[in-house]
């Protein structure tokens, strides 16, 4: 067998004995890839994505640019996922409770009180001039693996969490459009530059998993270091902006 088939076998070898994962890049339909993330920048505004994190986490920036407030409705926005709509805002109230108890060690019932903190959030999102909003709220993939089809590409790729390894692994790529890709989803938003919304405008920005890499997971996440003190870090952590990665179960 040649030297560089031995390798090739060896390294697949060695792939599918440690856990692996998904790592997932993200495309749009009117966001441009940054270093970091999905980004549209109009005149009115600077809309910016970032999924870095295990099942993505979607991170929404909305900057404001004008020299006058700008509004964001979130009753009438919502994440979609593929039918499914999830709405932004819901008329509920959360309640934090608290409650302190009262009598001895060997008391059988004791007497409490309760004391809490209701919260409601705001049905429209205020930015005043030059400011800036963001919201943490929907997980794109929150169980399961995406289920990939067509035939991948093998090819040989670098720890690109730790250059100087000179250790390459064997990895499956799938490639997809938009219209092909196993994920789809949607961000829905209105927006208005007055209170009353009679300048409403929409912006709504399609999302789709362009490439999926099959990967050893530290090659993702990198490799947790214990320290001379007896701490850990991570010195290279997962830090991709326009995407995010799925551990795939061990059989």
């Amino acid at each position: 067998m040649r030297p560089l088939a031995v390798l090739i076998v060896c390294l697949a070898v060695l792939s599918a004995c440690s856990p692996t994962a998904q790592l997932v890049t993200l495309r749009g339909n009117n966001v441009k890839p940054a270093s970091d993330g999905l980004v549209l920048d109009t005149d009115t505004l600077t809309l910016r994505y970032n999924f870095s994190s295990e099942r993505g986490q979607m991170y929404l920036s909305v900057v404001n640019k004008l020299d006058r407030p700008l509004y964001v409705d979130w009753k009438r926005s919502a994440f979609i996922i593929g039918q499914d709509k999830v709405d932004y805002w819901r008329d509920v109230a959360n309640v934090d409770l608290s409650s302190p108890t009262y009598g001895s060690r060997y008391s059988r019932y004791s007497i409490g009180s309760i004391n809490g903190t209701i919260t409601k959030d705001e049905p429209v999102g205020f930015l005043p001039p030059k400011t800036r909003l963001e919201k943490r709220q929907f997980v794109i993939v929150p169980s399961g693996t995406l289920q990939l089809s067509g035939a991948p590409e093998v090819v040989q790729q670098k720890d690109y969490l730790n250059p100087g390894r000179k250790k390459s692994i064997l990895v499956n790529v799938y490639n997809y459009t938009a219209d092909q890709s196993p994920l789809q989803f949607r961000n829905y938003l209105t927006l208005s530059t007055d209170k009353d919304f009679k300048t409403e405008f929409v912006i709504d920005t399609k999302f789709w998993a362009s490439d999926v890499r099959i990967l050893p997971k530290d090659f993702i996440t990198g490799v947790i270091v214990q320290q001379y003190d007896g701490s850990y870090s991570n010195p290279n952590p997962f830090d991709k902006p326009d995407g995010f990665y799925i551990p795939i179960p061990t059989q």
